[in-house]
């Protein structure tokens, strides 16, 4: 379960920040690789926020079963965020911004419904660092 859930956190990572081997088997992935965009984070940035955010989610003690469906919702939206800057969706810096925010109103709508309510304090105050970083990244600071 651990191991899921930092691979998990490292593909959310490592897709915001840098692409992926020029190595590629499939033209389908070399076209995929070719429309994005690494920009967010650097590897050490990663790592941090990766083992930072790691040891949140545990203080909010979930049971197994919680946890399975906790990193189910987050990564499945993290990675939607992760994919909001590739080249081929073309966004402007206010429409990532604008769809960004929607992801993360839709993660945090899921989540509220499976978490009690100190447990989904502990997730709002725990994700919203991860928004303000991306938001001081993309110099969105004053809207947060």
């Amino acid at each position: 379960m651990k191991k899921i859930q930092a691979l998990f956190i490292v593909t959310f990572l490592f897709s915001m920040s840098s692409a992926f081997s020029q190595d590629l088997n499939s033209e389908r992935e070399i076209r995929r690789q070719a429309a994005k965009v690494d920009t967010v984070y650097t590897v050490q940035e990663r790592a941090n926020i990766e083992q930072w955010f790691y040891e949140r989610v545990n203080e909010m003690h979930l049971s197994n079963d919680k946890r399975e469906e906790y990193d189910t919702i987050v990564y499945s939206n993290i990675f939607e965020m992760s994919r909001l800057n590739d080249k081929d969706k073309d966004y402007s810096i206010d429409e990532i911004h604008v769809k960004f925010d929607a992801i993360v109103d839709k993660m945090n709508a899921e989540l509220k419904q499976i978490l009690t309510t100190e447990q989904y304090i502990n997730h709002l105050e725990n994700f919203n660092e991860i928004v303000r970083s991306i938001y001081h990244k993309y110099g969105w600071e004053d809207e947060n």
